[in-house]
C-alpha cells in the first residue's frame, strides 16, 4: 500500500480537545482526547483503560487492518508498541520518514503537538498507550530538565527499547486485572514519562543531584496521617504529594529515598497491616474488614495478604486465636 492509495480507508482528524485539571488531578482521559487510530473502523479493540476512570494515562489494544491517516496533533504523547509482525509501515513525522518491515516489539512515539502520517499495509496487533504530556513535562522538570526546549519529546520510528515496552506492557496488564490500582498506574506513568526522557537526553543536566535527602520528618508525618485518616478510600497520588509540598514526581523520589519503597507499597504495607490488627482484634467478616482495610473486596485482600503474610486472612484469624 502507498500512503497516497486512495483504495485504502483515509482518516483527516481535528486537533483533540484538551484534558481539564480537577480537584487537583487530571480529568480522566477519554478516547476524544486521542488521535482517533483506535476508533477507525480498521481497529477492532480486543482491551481499552477508557472505562477505567485513569487521568495520566490511555491505554488500548487492537487489531489493526491495513489503512492510512493523517493524524492532527494532540496535546498528549503516544506510544505505539506493535505486538506482533512484520508489518509494513510507511509514516511521516515533521522531516522524518519510513517505509520498511516493523517487527514485532518495535515502538512508536508520536509526540504532543506534531501532526504525523502513517500506513500500513497487513494486520497488525497494537498497543497504543497515551501519556499526559503535563506528566511528562513535570517529571522532566523534577530531573532538571527545566527549560521548554529540553522538556521536548523527539518522535521515534520503529526502535527497540526493552525497558519502555516492558513498562507499557505492565500497563496492559494492570487494566486488565480485577482490580486495577490507580496508585501503581499513576507510578507507571511516572516511570514511563521517566524512560521517555532520559532516552531524549543521554546525558543527566547537573540539577538532578540535588535534593537527595528524602522527606523530612513533618512531611513523612503528614503523609502517613492522612494514609491513616483514608486507608478504607482510593488514595490518589497527587494527593500524597499535596501533604509534600511537592509535585507529584519529585515527591515519589523522595518518598522512596525517605522509605526505601514506593508510596504504592506502602499504601498496600499499611493495608495489610490493619487487615492484620483487625482479623485478631475483632469479629468484622472479612468482607467487611477488606472493604475496611481499602481492598476492593474478599477476594482482593486473600489475594495480597496471602502474597504478603504467608496465608489466607482466614488461616491467620485461626492461627491468631489459637
Amino acid at each position: 500500500m502507498n500512503v497516497g492509495d486512495r483504495r485504502t480507508p483515509r482518516a483527516t482528524l481535528t486537533r483533540a480537545s484538551g484534558a481539564k485539571r480537577a480537584a487537583g488531578s487530571y480529568a480522566p482521559f477519554t478516547l476524544e482526547q486521542t488521535h482517533g487510530i483506535i476508533t477507525l473502523p480498521t481497529s477492532q479493540v480486543r482491551a481499552s483503560s477508557a472505562n477505567l476512570g485513569w487521568t495520566s494515562l490511555l491505554m488500548s489494544v487492537q487489531r489493526e487492518t491495513p489503512f492510512e491517516i493523517n493524524a492532527a496533533p494532540t496535546r498528549d504523547h503516544l506510544i505505539v508498541v506493535h505486538l506482533n509482525g512484520p508489518v509494513r509501515v510507511r509514516a511521516r513525522i515533521e522531516t522524518r520518514t519510513i517505509n520498511k518491515f516493523v517487527p514485532a516489539g518495535s515502538i512508536f512515539l508520536w509526540p504532543a503537538g506534531s501532526g504525523f502520517r502513517v500506513g500500513i499495509e497487513q494486520s497488525v496487533d497494537t498497543l497504543h498507550l497515551y501519556i499526559r504530556s503535563e506528566v511528562v513535562d513535570e517529571v522532566a522538570t523534577s530531573m532538571g530538565y527545566d527549560s521548554e526546549k529540553t522538556r521536548q519529546l523527539a518522535p521515534r520510528l520503529s526502535e527497540s527499547d526493552a525497558l519502555l515496552e516492558q513498562l507499557v506492557l505492565e500497563v496492559r496488564h494492570a487494566a486488565g486485572r480485577a482490580v486495577a490500582d490507580t496508585l501503581y498506574v499513576e507510578q507507571l506513568a511516572l516511570a514511563i514519562a521517566a524512560r521517555l526522557i532520559r532516552h531524549n537526553h543521554r546525558r543527566a543536566p547537573v540539577a538532578e543531584s540535588a535534593a537527595r535527602r528524602g522527606l523530612s520528618s513533618p512531611q513523612m508525618r503528614r503523609i502517613e496521617d492522612y494514609i491513616e485518616a483514608t486507608l478504607s478510600e482510593v488514595i490518589p497520588i497527587g494527593r500524597l504529594s499535596a501533604e509534600s509540598g511537592l509535585s507529584v514526581s519529585h515527591f515519589v523520589r523522595q518518598f522512596r529515598l525517605a522509605t526505601g519503597i514506593s508510596p504504592h507499597q506502602f499504601v498496600l504495607r499499611r493495608r495489610v497491616e490493619r487487615a492484620r490488627c483487625m482479623l485478631t482484634e475483632t469479629d468484622e467478616p472479612i468482607a467487611q474488614i477488606a472493604l475496611a482495610c481499602g481492598f476492593s473486596h474478599q477476594e482482593h485482600l486473600t489475594n495480597i495478604f496471602k502474597r504478603r503474610v504467608g496465608v489466607t486472612p482466614a488461616g491467620f484469624r485461626r492461627y491468631g486465636r489459637h
